[in-house]
C-alpha cells in the first residue's frame, strides 16, 4: 500500500460512514481488528475489561475507539495529517503483527464495513 492509496481511501469516506461504524453494537472481528490497529497508531489506550473466556481482564479497544476516534469530529483530518515519517518503532512493530493477520485484508474487511476497509488501507500504508 502506498500513501496515495491511503489518502484516496480516506477521501472516499463521509461522516456517515464513520457514524455507521460507531453505531455497531457488536462489530465483526475484522472491524475490531482494524480499529485496534488505528488505536495503536493514534496512541489511544485500551480499557481493561473482564475476559468472557475467564482468566481475569483483557484489553478492549472497541470502547476507546468509539469514544476517542470515531466520536472525534476531526478524526478523518487527524488521519490525513498523521506524521508518517516519525512513527515510533514500538508502534510499527505492533502494526506489522496486525498486517500479517489474514483477516487484516482490506477486501475482506470491506465486506463488513467500507469505512473500516479504508482505515485498514490507511494503516497498511503508514
Amino acid at each position: 500500500m502506498r500513501e496515495e492509496d491511503a489518502m484516496k481511501a480516506l477521501n472516499t469516506l463521509k461522516p456517515s460512514d464513520i457514524t455507521e461504524v460507531k453505531s455497531m453494537k457488536t462489530p465483526p472481528s475484522g472491524v475490531v481488528l482494524v480499529l485496534t490497529a488505528v488505536c495503536h497508531m493514534m496512541g489511544v489506550k485500551p480499557d481493561k475489561v473482564k475476559d468472557p473466556d475467564g482468566g481475569g481482564k483483557k484489553n478492549d479497544y472497541w470502547g476507546p475507539a468509539k469514544k476517542h476516534l470515531l466520536g472525534d469530529s476531526k478524526f478523518l483530518q487527524k488521519l490525513k495529517d498523521y506524521d508518517k515519517d516519525n512513527i515510533p518503532k514500538s508502534i510499527l512493530s505492533k502494526i506489522r503483527k496486525y498486517c500479517k493477520k489474514p483477516e487484516f485484508d482490506p477486501e475482506d474487511v470491506k465486506k463488513k464495513s467500507v469505512a473500516a476497509a479504508a482505515l485498514c488501507i490507511w494503516v497498511r500504508a503508514m
